[in-house]
């Protein structure tokens, strides 16, 4: 009697496993790292199992202690290696994998290109050779499962995007180990590169550096109440003739200008009103549904995508969550008001709403869009009723967010109603807007965003009004604010906009610095390492990160550029197309990694010392600290600023008090607490005038 064929599908986890076996009717037991029935074996990685070997184990010369001469570091051939901690379920699986009556492989690894990688790792690492099949399931219900068994890809199809997956990931390992082994001889202080986080923590270190240097300015605008009849409204003044800027730099001249219009007769020059209208959201993506979830409720970037990961396995309550896309196939679509209907009991009113959308369509939702959906569709809720007493708190937050937009995506446009009115007081204008809504449409779904009506009188043009009081307001410009997850995923997601090359921006454009999947785990390294710290919401460059960005940009600019990461996802989503090779891409990056290695090799860098060493081109001692006072391109500083060596703040700026400060006026305020002479100077309304600059307790003054 011979033994039936099987199928041995691997997922990535065991609770996925489950969920197929369950799908499949396999009641086997999972002690043993897989599952049985008649025709199938399920089984599981946990995550990676096959990792790329260490250094020392691709070359005996790459051995732990890291010199020069070892590099660059390229492999003839990338060695992998069984990962410790997962040994015992990797002999499982490659045992499962070559049993004789297993005839064929199904990859159940999570579908993208992580996932490929996943289990091609391990079916090349147990010296595989059998015929392969893709599930490619778009949520995880039993439903779902069974409607992806049933229309397996054939491996062949994604080979592709399984070698755009090794050469990623083999092309991150060389660029990484070489250059943060080459930086850190250099230095002698641990600096760790990577194609991907170097970009992610230059943009935090510029925004330290913006908000850093930036001087606050005094400014004001010119706010009126206006009377017309019964009727009062504000209006703000706008500079003639072009209209188009409200502040004044000068207190004077500000004052002058509201003094002048107080209590004088003005006409209105024009009434103009436009019919305005937004559309509907789209669904969500992981990067909008991270950013949200940070800006609503605080939750990280890596919070927010393990709850999102756990409604998708455990609740299956919503659809893939490591989507790049916020749009829906037109096959999705026609299922839709199934999904609806799983959450009508929570929602009752809006679904009711979007479903008679639906019905009445005479054509397709924008988020409806086939070319705009590659591995994946949208986070929408599945087609299962969820009870909310069985999800926690923070998985209730998510799956609302989830349903609130999915509906929103198939109400009405919001209409609104925009007046403005010119008013003219003598020669000067000054601008009033109002709102209406006339139907709030999809807002209705997410109530947090709808604005209040803001109405203007009812008035004609050439009425007469009122300038009943008219005050300069005022304000201080404000420095950039500090990334937040919210903002940085932003960034990341249109790091395109940073790049000049119009294909490159293309690419970044579809990918941004890293992927969906993996842009939490990128801030939560740059944590780790102490290059970022966290403070409430607010991601701050460290002093270290700052130093890391120091060392790489002016040695090799290209390590800290979104350029590096635009180039390799287009050249990847080509190899992913079968329009480039993987031998040519790897090829490239191996001319890259060793021609920068040559180039620094003899290169001298700064060292990374406990403290920095005094400047022979010392201005002088700072009168904070005692430490060295040298130039720098936009001020004189101490050297001391490092947070290692007591974070000194005092600084001399270039230009201060509307006069340019030079160095040997710099060594005079620092030796005699006074400059020599007078230096001339300037108001803000640009008087100007002559005074000396003094030093008084680590501040100039006049």
């Amino acid at each position: 009697m011979t033994q039936a064929n099987k199928s041995l599908i691997l997922a990535e986890k065991p609770s996925v496993a489950r969920e197929i076996a369950k799908a499949l009717g396999v009641r086997g037991n999972s002690g043993q790292g897989a599952m049985e029935g008649p025709n199938h074996v399920i089984t599981w990685a946990v995550g990676h199992l096959v990792n790329i070997a260490e250094p020392c184990d691709q070359n005996p010369t790459w051995g732990k202690s890291w010199t020069m001469n070892q590099l660059p570091m390229i492999p003839g051939r990338f060695t992998l290696t069984v990962l410790e901690q997962t040994r015992d379920q990797f002999a499982i699986v490659s045992a499962l994998m070559n049993r004789d009556d297993v005839t064929e492989i199904i990859n159940a690894t999570d579908a993208g290109r992580e996932g490929e990688l996943i289990f091609r790792r391990i079916y090349l690492m147990a010296g595989c050779i059998k015929p392969l099949k893709r599930l490619w399931a778009n949520d995880m219900t039993e439903a779902g499962l069974k409607k992806a068994l049933a229309s397996l890809v054939p491996g062949e199809e994604k080979r592709n995007l399984g070698l755009a997956s090794f050469a990623r990931a083999e092309a991150d390992w060389l660029v990484g180990m070489n250059f943060s082994r080459l930086f850190t001889v250099k230095t002698g202080g641990l600096i760790t590169v990577g194609r991907v986080q170097s970009p992610v923590l230059k943009l935090l270190v510029d925004r330290w550096a913006a908000i850093e240097n930036f001087t606050p300015q005094d400014y004001w605008t010119i706010e009126g109440t206006f009377t017309h009849e019964v009727y009062e409204f504000k209006g703000t003044w706008f500079a003639p003739p072009k209209c188009k800027e409200n502040k004044v730099w000068e207190a004077p001249l500000a004052e002058e200008l509201a003094a002048r219009c107080t209590g004088k007769n003005g006409i209105v020059d024009s009434v103009t009103s436009t019919k305005g209208r937004q559309r509907p959201p789209l669904p969500f993506d992981l990067t909008t549904l991270q950013r949200e979830a940070n800006i609503r409720f605080g939750l990280s970037a890596k919070q927010t995508l393990q709850i999102a990961q756990e409604l998708y396995e455990t609740q299956k309550a919503i659809t893939y969550p490591r989507t790049d896309s916020k749009y829906l196939t037109t096959e999705v679509y026609k299922e839709i008001l199934n999904h609806l209907r799983a959450v009508y009991l929570h929602f009752p009113d809006i679904t009711v709403q979007a479903s008679e959308c639906i019905k009445t369509a005479k054509k397709n939702f924008p988020c409806v869009n086939d070319k705009k959906v590659s591995d994946h569709h949208a986070i929408i809720p599945t087609s299962k009723r969820v009870a909310k007493e069985q999800l926690s708190l923070d998985q209730w937050k998510i799956y609302e967010m989830v349903c609130r937009r999915t509906v929103a995506a198939f109400l009405q446009d919001c209409t609104f109603l925009t007046s403005t009115i010119w008013v003219l007081v003598d020669t000067d204008p000054f601008k009033s807007t109002g709102k209406i809504f006339k139907d709030r449409g999809w807002l209705v779904a997410e109530p947090w965003r709808t604005a209040k009506d803001n109405p203007l009188p009812d008035i004609k043009k050439d009425a007469q009004v009122l300038a009943k009081k008219v005050i300069a307001a005022k304000h201080t410009t404000k420095p950039p604010s500090h990334f937040t997850d919210a903002s940085l995923l932003g960034a990341m997601e249109t790091a395109g906009k940073l790049v000049e090359n119009e294909e490159l921006q293309e690419a970044l454009k579809e990918h941004g610095l890293g992927t969906p999947a993996t842009r939490a785990q990128i801030i939560e390294a740059l944590i780790s390492r102490n290059y970022v710290a966290k403070q409430g919401k607010k991601l701050i460059a460290t002093e270290t990160g700052r130093h890391v960005v120091e060392v790489v940009e002016a040695s090799f600019p290209d390590l800290v550029s979104p350029e590096l990461t635009g180039a390799w996802e287009q050249r990847l989503k080509e190899m992913e197309q079968g329009k480039t090779s993987y031998p040519e891409f790897m090829g490239q990056i191996k001319k890259m990694v060793q021609r920068g290695v040559e180039n620094l090799r003899s290169k001298k860098f700064a060292q990374t010392p406990a403290t920095l060493p005094p400047d022979k081109t010392s201005l002088g001692k700072c009168p904070k600290c005692g430490g060295d006072v040298v130039e720098n391109p936009k001020a004189y500083g101490c050297v001391n600023w490092r947070e290692a060596n007591g974070g000194c703040k005092f600084t001399i700026w270039k230009t201060m008090f509307g006069g340019k400060i030079t160095k040997t006026q710099v060594k005079q305020l620092l030796t005699k607490g006074v400059t020599a002479n007078k230096l001339k100077l300037s108001t803000k309304d640009g008087n100007t005038y002559e005074a000396r600059l003094r030093l008084h307790a680590g501040v100039v003054k006049i």
